[in-house]
């Protein structure tokens, strides 16, 4: 993008080829590639160059598009781009970090770098690209700043992606002085949302951290889950898995063992499950060593697994209470 041109509009393309050629001659060597073998990566993109800046509108079929390590080295820049999706999700990737974004959210990411975007569902963004000096915000901010998403539903947020929209929509042509007058005017909203109060969100790790904490919740009786099957099933490597809780409380195989031994406690706490023995209670959250169990339940609570038992009446337990049991088991 030099700054010298005159603005342009990049006008759509939806055919297959001629989308691949399109997005990566506007976006530095950007490559599609399909998340449905059958539904081939189409768009289209119209974009207008303001000075060194520029902004694009672009939609599509579900797909991820990516900026490899052979690009950056073929076509290095040092420039920042934010994605902001109006219809459909997307999620940047870049170095460890995930950001989730929905529509009303928006992210910053250094394009200098390698990175990927996944484009769920019929997606449409708002997209502006900048050179890194032209914001007024310091490297530690900027770094800061791309570990999380900031809303664009309210205040300088929701004026920069009305800015982008309107330009693209409304702008065919303007002279250069008055392009690079709207790149800046596009730098300074960008400016002031990063570094306005009360508009981030919670960060892209905080996000999958909790979506990978219910994905566990909701197979702790499942033996087959494990470091490996989560980081799978979330598209990530174990040790990226290993890195989203580093800080917390607890590691991922410790949040799975904290998460079996409250589910194993409610069970031995259950009235309905008295006539149980608390080995099958034991093992019905996958652990299958009875004298295991009791070391890490007195280990993690004071006390053993029968103290927190109700009293047996003498009785067998009543047929209503029979069908509780029977319907927790798994």
């Amino acid at each position: 993008m030099a700054a010298d041109q005159s603005t342009r509009e990049i006008t759509p393309f939806d055919e297959p080829e001629l989308w691949r050629v399109s997005l990566g001659g506007a976006f530095s060597d950007l490559v599609p590639g399909p998340l449905d073998r059958d539904v081939p990566p189409e768009g289209a993109l119209r974009g207008v160059e303001l000075g060194s800046s520029a902004v694009f509108m672009v939609s599509g079929t579900p797909q991820t598009v990516q900026r490899t390590t052979t690009a950056v080295r073929r076509s290095p820049v040092d420039m920042l781009k934010v994605c902001i999706p109006l219809r459909g999700r997307a999620i940047v990737h870049q170095d460890s970090r995930e950001i989730v974004l929905a529509p009303g959210q928006l992210a910053l990411y250094d394009i200098g770098r390698p990175y990927a975007l996944r484009l769920e569902g019929a997606w449409t963004c708002a997209v502006m690209a900048v050179l890194r000096d032209q914001l007024e915000v310091s490297a530690t901010c900027l770094n800061g700043a791309m570990e999380r998403a900031y809303v664009v539903s309210r205040g300088p947020g929701l004026l920069l992606a009305q800015f982008i929209t309107s330009t693209v929509s409304q702008m065919a042509s303007t002279n250069p002085a008055a392009a690079r007058k709207l790149g800046e005017a596009g730098a300074c909203l960008l400016t002031c949302t990063l570094t306005g109060d009360g508009d981030a969100v919670r960060s892209g790790s905080d996000v999958l951290r909790d979506r990978v904490m219910e994905f566990i919740r909701e197979r702790l009786g499942d033996p087959r889950l494990s470091r490996a099957t989560i980081a799978a099933a979330h598209n990530m490597s174990p040790r990226t898995l290993d890195r989203l809780f580093d800080g917390q409380e607890r590691s991922v195989g410790g949040y799975i063992r904290h998460e079996r031994l409250e589910a194993a406690r409610r069970d031995l706490q259950n009235p309905a499950l008295v006539h149980r023995k608390v080995a099958t209670l034991a093992a019905r959250w996958c652990f299958f060593d009875a004298a295991h169990f009791s070391r890490l339940f007195r280990d993690s609570y004071g006390y053993p697994p029968s103290q927190v038992r109700p009293e047996r009446t003498g009785n067998p337990p009543s047929p209503s209470m029979d069908i509780v049991a029977a319907r927790q088991e798994p």
